[in-house]
């Protein structure tokens, strides 16, 4: 199947609430539509995670950022925008005082993880499903992370609603995204 078949295909199974595994700009991961609170419980299902543990969300655009998170800092956005251009390993940022999250699921909680993604796959995922996608890694909870598609367990693979067809061979150069917070125009490392 083409690029855009598996993007049209993939589409149609966020639309519908269902788990998708797929390649990202790190590892391989699995991912739903983030406003979808039964898709987000199912992934926690498959990986045996804890339901209140945080999740990642990828959006591909800085508007679709702010439709997330509200207003952000000239400081954040540079660090973004620096990123991108180099492209250094991806960064996620933790946002705090979130308030404009629509799904039941991230509602307790006043921060919120997202990164701007700049993997062509993932930024055409998003667009076309018109909503950000919860971005988690394709292993069982405590378990290292895969780095190519040949090492994700088969307990996840059989229990994923779709898997990509796409980008199968390759190996991941990162382990997965730099997670940060930014407080007072300082940054704080959570994971390097």
């Amino acid at each position: 199947m083409s690029f855009y078949g598996e993007i049209e295909k993939s589409v149609k199974i966020l639309k519908k609430g269902k788990v998708l595994l797929y390649p990202t700009d790190t590892v391989w991961g699995l991912g739903c539509d983030a406003f979808n609170i039964q898709a987000i419980k199912k992934i926690c299902k498959i990986k045996n995670r804890n339901i209140y543990k945080s999740m990642i969300l990828l959006v591909e655009s800085i508007d679709r950022l702010h439709q997330l998170v509200g207003k952000i800092s000239f400081f954040t956005q540079k660090i973004i925008f620096d990123n991108l251009v180099k492209k250094d390993k991806p960064i996620t940022i933790v946002y705090e005082n979130v308030k404009k999250m629509e799904s039941n699921f991230f509602k307790p909680y006043s921060t919120l993880a997202v990164r701007l993604t700049y993997d062509p796959f993932c930024i055409c995922l998003i667009r076309n499903l018109d909503r950000p996608i919860v971005s988690t890694s394709a292993n069982l909870s405590g378990f290292v992370s895969p780095k190519s598609f040949s090492e994700i367990s088969p307990s996840i693979l059989y229990k994923t609603d779709y898997v990509v067809n796409f980008r199968r061979e390759e190996k991941a150069i990162y382990s997965g995204s730099s997670i940060i917070k930014i407080v007072d125009n300082q940054v704080k490392i959570l994971r390097m």
